[in-house]
């Protein structure tokens, strides 16, 4: 609170100078804004540098941050640039510069580019353990895929006769 209070006026900013609800405190350089059920962020001078156009955003690690618009996931950079489509029902945190995507129920693995590294086809994918392998599932069969994406113990279709 009393950060806010420095902001107002060592800036002389106000939340309603801008139509902002709610204003954060910074955090490098910057400070989240908040208007109706939206979020950006604005810079120490108080301009605007993310549109209040998020309705989540977090906070920015390595120039990234995840943001929802619509119950869909992805990343913006920090000059609002869309990195990884906001088009996900769930994105995992980065690990090894990987990160698990859920879309319609299924589940895949990006890198940080947004690339998919496999294709998003499973019903559940684990963490990828020391030897950088995953255990995959398709109904009830598993099998294992590598930090490549390619599965290195194939999941076995099974056909109505089995």
């Amino acid at each position: 609170m009393v950060m806010l209070l420095f902001m107002y006026f060592s800036l002389g900013l106000k939340s309603s100078d801008k139509g902002y609800d709610r204003i954060d405190g910074f955090k490098n350089g910057m400070a989240k804004v908040y208007k109706g059920n939206t979020v950006g962020f604005i810079n120490q001078n108080g301009e605007q540098i993310i549109a209040c156009r998020y309705h989540f955003i977090s906070d920015f690690v390595n120039n990234l941050a995840k943001v929802m618009i619509d119950k869909k996931y992805g990343f913006i950079n920090t000059k609002d640039e869309i990195i990884i489509p906001i088009k996900y029902d769930y994105i995992g945190p980065f690990i090894n510069r990987l990160a698990q995507v859920k879309l319609k129920d299924q589940y895949g693995v990006i890198n940080i580019f947004g690339e998919e590294i496999t294709p998003i086809k499973y019903d559940e994918i684990g963490a990828f353990n020391r030897n950088g392998e995953a255990k995959v599932r398709i109904k009830r069969f598993e099998g294992k895929i590598n930090c490549s994406g390619e599965e290195v113990i194939p999941v076995y279709k099974t056909t109505e006769m089995e």
